[in-house]
């Protein structure tokens, strides 16, 4: 199986390939869509499946385009399916200096409607729909955020954490829905994984999302 991070705007999304079948993480923003397409059709491989961790602009804005193109179905939570229809202005509430600063400019950009084929509950076998591995709920970024995780223990997680450029090491969300749900999910996340992606630079120093989880007050 291999793993292909494809960057657009700030967010990265993955493209895990296996033989001739693919599935997408998150499909960022709207740059993404010629990057996906190309990297098809280097690898000859077909897209099954989008799979879109939490609703947020960064994370659906190429979601129509590729879907149109390759004719793979989008999943999203059904905890966020309703604001991924509705679209709009996003609400962030940050939780920490810089993303206070972030936030005064995200909160004022409009996101296009994406209405999603399928709506999942808290945990979905992602081979029942052409994909690979399983979704497991991680709220607490947004009431509907998932991670998925491969039969391997790599996990996807979205923005449930991000990571620190330099260091490559964990830390929280930069923005939260719920605090208490962010920690619980958190745990979930660092029992499971064994490698970890994530939307805001990448690959996760594994033994520091341990420490970070362990760090945690409930």
């Amino acid at each position: 199986m291999e793993i292909h991070p494809l960057r657009s705007g700030v967010s990265t999304s993955y493209l895990v390939v296996e033989g001739k079948r693919a599935m997408l993480v998150d499909a960022g923003e709207p740059g993404l869509t010629p990057k996906v397409l190309a990297t098809l059709r280097d690898l000859d491989a077909e897209l099954g499946l989008i799979v879109l961790t939490h609703f947020h602009y960064d994370h659906v804005g190429a979601a129509d385009a590729i879907r149109a193109a390759t004719g793979a179905r989008v999943a999203i939570h059904e905890k966020d399916a309703e604001a991924l229809r509705a679209g709009g202005r996003l609400q962030l509430v940050p939780t920490r200096l810089f993303a206070r600063l972030l936030a005064t400019f995200i909160n004022k950009k409009e996101q296009r409607p994406v209405t999603p084929d399928l709506e999942f509950g808290d945990e979905e076998d992602l081979t029942r729909y052409g994909g690979f591995g399983k979704t497991f709920w991680t709220p607490g970024h947004t009431p509907g955020s998932q991670s998925i995780v491969l039969d391997d223990g790599t996990v996807f997680a979205g923005d449930a954490l991000t990571e620190k450029a330099i260091t490559h090491h964990a830390q929280g969300p930069m923005f939260i829905d719920d605090a208490a749900s962010s920690t619980a999910s958190i745990k979930a996340i660092a029992a499971r994984a064994t490698t970890l992606y994530v939307a805001h630079n990448g690959k996760v120093e594994i033994r520091s999302i341990k420490s970070f989880a362990a760090g945690l007050r409930d």
